[in-house]
């Protein structure tokens, strides 16, 4: 990240200006947040392909509920609720229905996707001409706003990665998900209820893959019926690239959340070059590539 900061530094000065930095710390927020809760799913050696319909759900979910009126923070909490009932869904068929996680969130993500498209008629769900100045202001600031010239979503993300971390680190439910990750059986002879802390784990991401899905349509105060298509594998790209195991057993919040500063600096800096985005494509693709080599070849060397 640094030397991808250090190039695009040296190539376009105006990526080092305050306003642009800013605008990186806003795009990357929602991945940031996705990638969190995607590490946490990782490292106990599953994987969730729904993450990017639950966002777009739970962002049309929470324009739904403004439209009925209710205030910012109803609303939010609603949205943030739909991605936990979703994320109970996907670990309810991971356990307790011995589903492969691959099988039971590519489901999901069929599933969610489709009751979005039932939800908004296939249509953009747009607030700004259903709801109150007031409210609409107070909406918009939740996604777009700025304290002390830093992002509103920033300080969000901020938080909730100081909490994740000690969660991860320095709680029975987070070595417990070590564990799992590196040798399940292990992990249940030793006492751990496996099914339950996988359970709680994407709950957990859901909750969180809501939260994004709210800040994105707090961000364009509305919310597409493909809101979300495709984050799922940005939350891959940035927990594999910030040093997660796809074996599971290892990685960190901090490095998923370095991981979704690399894919919006990326991003940021090419279009700033203007580098087409089907090559930005490209380049992305082969460096998830070379970070999942590099993990294998220095798992091999670890074994």
């Amino acid at each position: 990240m640094i030397v991808i900061i250090f190039i695009f530094s040296i190539l376009t000065p105006t990526f080092r200006t305050p306003a642009n930095l800013a605008s990186v710390g806003l795009s990357a927020s929602v991945y940031v947040i996705l990638a969190m809760g995607m590490s946490f799913v990782i490292i106990s050696g599953g994987i969730d392909l729904s993450l990017g319909s639950i966002v777009g759900l739970a962002g049309a979910f929470c324009c739904i509920l403004l439209k009925m009126q209710m205030p910012v923070w109803a609303a939010a909490l609603g949205g943030m609720l739909m991605g936990m009932v979703c994320g109970a869904i996907n670990g309810f068929m991971v356990t307790w229905m011995g589903l492969l996680p691959f099988i039971a969130t590519l489901g999901g993500q069929w599933i969610f996707r489709g009751v979005l498209l039932v939800m908004s008629g296939g249509a953009t769900v747009t607030v700004r001409s259903d709801i109150t100045k007031q409210v609409l202001d107070d909406f918009i600031f939740l996604g777009s706003g700025r304290i002390l010239g830093i992002p509103v979503p920033v300080y969000i993300f901020a938080v909730l990665g100081i909490a994740l971390s000690f969660l991860l680190k320095h709680t029975t439910y987070g070595r417990s998900l070590y564990a799992i990750g590196s040798n399940p059986e292990a992990a249940r002879m030793s006492g751990i209820h496996n099914n339950r802390i996988k359970f709680k784990t994407y709950v957990l991401a859901g909750t969180l893959a809501g939260l994004s899905g709210v800040l994105l349509a707090a961000r364009m105060v509305s919310m597409t019926s493909g809101g979300g298509n495709g984050y799922e594998f940005e939350g891959i790209f940035a927990t594999v690239v910030g040093g997660t195991s796809m074996s599971g057993g290892e990685g960190s919040v901090l490095g998923a959340i370095c991981g979704a500063f690399v894919v919006a600096i990326l991003r940021n800096g090419l279009n700033l070059n203007g580098i087409n985005s089907f090559w930005q494509q490209v380049i992305l693709g082969a460096i998830i590539v070379i970070a999942v080599y590099v993990d294998t070849l220095r798992t091999r060397k670890a074994k």
